[in-house]
């Protein structure tokens, strides 16, 4: 029978270099997305090398989870595989300026959505033993100014992975967390064309002198998920090249 992965905002960027790795890997992958464009031809890009499946779902509302649920489980039956990618940066504002419904967005989508979508995915995992993986970033443990949604989300999906982590663990399901640094995407090329000197920098500060690729991500979320990575519970992998290392 064959493994069924299941990502969140899987139609770009790290999120399509998951599905991709557990496509090459023999899984059926399903990917959510609220754009039905980009789902769509996600989706049919996946299809030419494997299974894929698109849902158009925001994992912020609790109804798409809940259909999503669904219609995973009459398609499929069961999930091995469940990765939390979905995720906004917000807006980098001066923090006298926020506007408060974007850091509730941030919030919603960065925390409630991975809460709600582990709620609703999780059991139809126990069957299978699966394995959550969520998606923080090097910023749930380094601060930087105009980005305080962010950060305080990214701090969460930490915690949330280790309490959920302990509540599942009961049903044989691990929960862990993979923290990137700077990785080549559309999200991180807007920050960058915010700050033209940043790129530089944030390569001074990764070991390689490299922004990471969403395919050197993928490579640890599906090691995350394999048997021999089975001691790994409960905690976060650093993918940041060492980054971390200069700040903590």
């Amino acid at each position: 029978m064959k493994k069924v992965a299941v990502v969140t905002g899987g139609s770009e960027g790290i999120g399509f270099s998951i599905a991709e790795k557990f496509i090459k890997e023999g899984f059926a992958v399903v990917i959510l997305s609220r754009r039905e464009g980009e789902g769509k031809e996600a989706e049919r890009k996946l299809n030419q090398k494997g299974e894929a499946k698109w849902i158009k779902a925001s994992v912020d509302n609790e109804e798409d989870c809940q259909n999503v649920a669904t219609i995973i489980k009459e398609t499929y039956g069961a999930v091995d595989v469940l990765v939390n990618n979905a995720g906004v940066t917000g807006t980098r504002v001066d923090f006298f300026d926020l506007d408060m419904k974007e850091v509730a967005k941030t919030i919603n989508i960065n925390v409630l959505g991975t809460i709600q979508m582990m709620k609703y995915i999780a059991p139809l995992m126990t069957e299978r033993k699966g394995v959550i993986v969520n998606i923080g970033s090097l910023c749930g443990y380094l601060v930087n100014t105009e980005s305080i949604a962010y950060h305080a989300s990214k701090g969460a999906v930490r915690l949330v992975t280790q309490t959920a982590a302990k509540e599942l663990a009961q049903y044989g399901i691990r929960v862990v967390s993979v923290a990137p640094a700077w990785v080549a995407t559309q999200m991180c090329q807007s920050v960058l064309d915010a700050d033209p000197e940043a790129e530089e920098h944030g390569k001074s500060l990764h070991m390689m002198h490299k922004i990471l690729t969403p395919a050197q991500i993928a490579g640890v979320v599906y090691l995350a998920t394999t048997e021999d990575a089975s001691a790994i519970n409960g905690t976060t992998i650093m993918a940041d090249d060492g980054y971390t290392a200069f700040k903590l």
